[in-house]
């Protein structure tokens, strides 16, 4: 039998409710702009919360999920589900409203398949994208209306799921606006290329799996994601690795052996060596900083 390793050493959603003084016995929190001034998270971190956020300034900060690096700047609407590793690469000092919650918090209204079924949550979706400032204007009344009930844990639910919907058109939206055959294509491969490696990246780190599984040639596979995310496929499936490698050192108390097995390494020198070539610094190194 497997061994469970303790992946909830570190929990963002509990640690940014203990720094602002928010009850940990609600199953959602409101984060805006002074939120992260004292919260020192600079590493890559497991998230075991969804969250919804709307950037409403500045000109680009690059906000990685997995190994993709996506850029918030004023306008974004960027969502992230449970399981996913995610870094801020800057301090995200811009002004935004964010809500992270938990299943939790829908139940009685809606069902874990409404959640489910929202792609812009799990890997291979698309989590960052840009709106309207029509669009804006109706997310922002939303999150002023959340706020104002905030204490009232019977109307919460409820604003937030309207928060869901309104997101879920937009992403519609957006899918259906008109783009080439070859774009929509690329679009297609990159989208299904992610979630394939989110789900098989600890047993499978080489490239031909994945290309077989799209029914393209890893060559193909890899000059579409250049264009698409300005790296190759086995680029993308190493910094994928790495960014659960370093959360799991950061965010949880397991051995370097035990990650080393989480991970699907054959040992522990591999792995290390594998972690330095990408980072220059060794496990213990970069656990210990």
């Amino acid at each position: 039998m497997q061994k469970k390793f303790n992946l909830r050493s570190f929990n963002l959603f509990e640690y940014l409710k203990q720094q602002n003084a928010h009850s940990i016995n609600l199953p959602f929190f409101l984060a805006n702009r002074n939120t992260y001034k004292n919260a020192h998270v600079r590493f890559p971190f497991r998230s075991f919360t969804y969250g919804l956020g709307i950037t409403y300034t500045g000109k680009g900060e690059v906000f990685k999920i997995g190994s993709t690096d996506y850029m918030l700047k004023a306008r974004s609407l960027t969502t992230v589900g449970p399981g996913m590793v995610c870094q801020w690469t800057g301090k995200y000092t811009a002004e935004h409203d964010t809500i992270y919650f938990t299943e939790e918090l829908l139940e009685g209204i809606q069902v874990k398949s409404f959640l489910h079924s929202l792609p812009f949550f799990f890997h291979g979706g698309n989590h960052v994208i840009q709106l309207t400032a029509d669009q804006v204007r109706k997310i922002n009344s939303l999150f002023e209306s959340l706020k104002a009930v905030k204490d009232e844990k019977e109307a919460v639910p409820g604003i937030v799921h309207s928060l869901l919907m309104l997101a879920n058109s937009f992403h519609a939206i957006q899918n259906n606006i008109p783009k080439s055959s070859t774009v929509s294509r690329r679009e297609e491969i990159t989208h299904a290329f992610r979630k394939l490696v989110g789900q098989h990246f600890t047993s499978h780190k080489e490239v031909a799996f994945y290309a077989t599984h799209l029914n393209i040639t890893p060559k193909y596979l890899s000059e579409v994601l250049q264009i698409t995310l300005g790296k190759s496929a086995k680029t993308f499936i190493d910094e994928f690795v790495m960014m659960e490698a370093k959360s799991l050192l950061k965010q949880t108390t397991m051995s370097i052996q035990e990650i080393c097995h989480w991970l699907g390494f054959e040992d522990a020198s591999h792995f290390t060596k594998a972690f330095k070539k990408l980072t220059t610094t060794t496990p213990t190194e970069y656990r210990n900083r």
